[in-house]
């Protein structure tokens, strides 16, 4: 018996939400796109945009601790004594549930998205893509590899040691590259090109001439 799909799964099986999934795959990966929320743009749902689940962000957590200082403090040792005494205290009783979180959980975003995720679809949607390479998913497989390429490239794009002349003629390589079938540098005049901007970057770093 298959297990059942979570919703990053479902979202991904289906035809007409895969591109919606393959945006997720881009703006969350790799896992140092990945933030905390601290403050919710204009533009941003406060409920994960793929499960619902309620976001909070972080200046939320601080305004509604702030604001219902009085209540945490008179009900928060109230609920630890209940504990100790072995009493059950329901979540939808704490504190910090009832006045800050209010059934939310921690909004996390990505890079050059809109989007919030919950941990947990956050989790899945990084678990998808990792079985999705091993089990050699070409879907997958292409915008891992197209990733790649971008990170590479732009390295030397935002490179400060590089002249506008220089990241021209990085950006017509990269051109050149993505407009191939193989996706690869296949010329060893481009390679040599890189290599020299390459260089070129190392020197600089290192206070050469």
């Amino acid at each position: 018996m298959s297990e059942e799909q979570n919703a990053i799964q479902k979202l991904y099986a289906d035809p007409k939400a895969k591109g919606f999934v393959n945006h997720l795959i881009g703006a969350y990966l790799p896992v140092n796109k990945i933030e905390k929320v601290w403050n919710f743009k204009p533009s941003q749902k406060h409920k994960c945009n793929v499960c619902g689940q309620k976001l909070f962000d972080i200046q939320t957590v601080f305004d509604n601790m702030q604001k219902n200082d009085e209540k945490l403090r008179a009900e928060f040792f109230e609920s630890i004594k209940k504990q100790i005494n072995g009493e059950e205290v329901k979540l939808e009783e704490h504190p910090m549930y009832k006045y800050v979180t209010q059934g939310a959980v921690q909004a996390w975003t990505g890079q050059k998205t809109d989007t919030c995720l919950c941990n947990s679809c956050a989790r899945d949607l990084l678990d998808m893509v990792q079985t999705g390479l091993l089990m050699d998913d070409k879907n997958i497989v292409w915008i891992v590899n197209r990733m790649r390429r971008t990170e590479v490239f732009d390295v030397f794009k935002n490179s400060e040691k590089l002249s506008p002349q220089d990241k021209k003629e990085v950006e017509r390589i990269e051109k050149k590259v993505e407009r191939s079938e193989e996706k690869k540098i296949t010329t060893f005049g481009d390679l040599e090109v890189l290599q020299q901007l390459k260089a070129k970057m190392e020197a600089e770093e290192n206070g050469k001439e």
